[in-house]
């Protein structure tokens, strides 16, 4: 079996994830990391065994890479994205990707001319949990999907980590990509949008509609104190719903309900495995840079036809 050179850009407590996970999988060569901040680089590249560098084009300029997983600031990510893909390194861009309309037109061009496989770090696709859901809903088990509610709370704003996004990249882009998952595109997109002081939104709620007149809501804020991270549909015979943090399905029936067993596993190994197997394969993942730009116009265009909350 074909081996992947792989390196980590960004070395954080996620890009360390990143290369942890990297070291676990069996056809991977963690060969590589970078971070502008060396002492974090050096870090993570004594941890793994892995030459460091203090910034991504020494790297990218030395090292003969498979590809790459990009896991930086979020007003960042763009930039080193397109530097990888002028290089024809295939990647993984941890979420947002981008933070506007012309960082992701500009990305999604790049990936286009260099013909490299790209994944968007979608994670919640990869969690056994939703798996399972999906697989629920094409059994028609709770009928005609009619409704779609997605919450994810959380005190935990990124401000002191230099992150120049709101809620809505942060948390709020996770349920946008997994409703689109299992919906489709949505025909339109509104937003309510509570702004703090520093000009971020730290509160939003999501208004979509998906075609067959399905409606989707969601509800995401910095705002609360504990954790909430959960899904549910609706639909003509039942419900579905689903704890993302403890990987749990419920279905929920008026004659009956049951909880089905899932098999737990680590959202980021599922899915650093199936970007690997892409890149080894030299096959277009489904979670490719076309869902990526249709997931990020759709948020895009919610928030832009969002109403202010004063």
């Amino acid at each position: 079996m074909r081996r992947a050179k792989v390196g980590v850009i960004g070395c954080g407590w996620f890009g360390t994830a990143h290369a942890r996970v990297y070291r676990e999988i069996g056809n991977v060569d963690l060969v590589a990391v970078s971070d502008i901040n060396l002492e974090n680089a050096k870090r993570v590249g004594e941890m793994y065994n892995a030459r460091y560098y203090g910034s991504p084009e020494e790297m990218l300029e030395r090292e003969e890479l498979d590809a790459v997983s990009i896991v930086v600031t979020p007003q960042y990510l763009t930039k080193i994205a397109i530097l990888a893909a002028e290089n024809g390194i295939n990647m993984l861009v941890e979420k947002p990707v981008a933070t506007n309309r012309q960082e992701l037109e500009e990305l999604v061009s790049a990936v286009e001319r260099s013909g490299i496989i790209f994944m968007p770090g979608f994670i919640e696709i990869f969690n056994p949990a939703v798996e399972e859901l999906r697989k629920y809903l094409k059994s028609g088990e709770i009928g005609e999907p009619l409704m779609i509610s997605s919450e994810r709370m959380g005190r935990n704003p990124k401000r002191p980590l230099g992150w120049n996004i709101g809620v809505s990249l942060d948390l709020g882009v996770h349920e946008m990509y997994v409703q689109m998952w299992l919906m489709g595109q949505p025909t339109a997109v509104r937003s309510v949008l509570g702004r703090g002081e520093n000009g971020y939104d730290e509160a939003a709620v999501f208004i979509l509609s998906f075609p067959k007149d399905v409606l989707g809501v969601i509800s995401t804020n910095w705002l609360t104190p504990a954790g909430v991270r959960r899904i549910r549909v609706s639909g003509s015979r039942g419900s579905a719903w689903v704890d993302y943090l403890n990987q749990t399905l419920v279905i929920e029936r008026s004659d009956h309900s049951f909880i089905p067993q899932i098999r737990r596993k680590e959202p980021l190994l599922e899915e650093l495995q199936s970007f690997i197997n892409s890149v080894i394969d030299g096959r277009k993942p489904d979670v490719n840079e076309k869902f990526a730009r249709d997931v990020l116009i759709s948020l895009f265009s919610g928030i832009e036809r969002g109403i202010e909350m004063k």
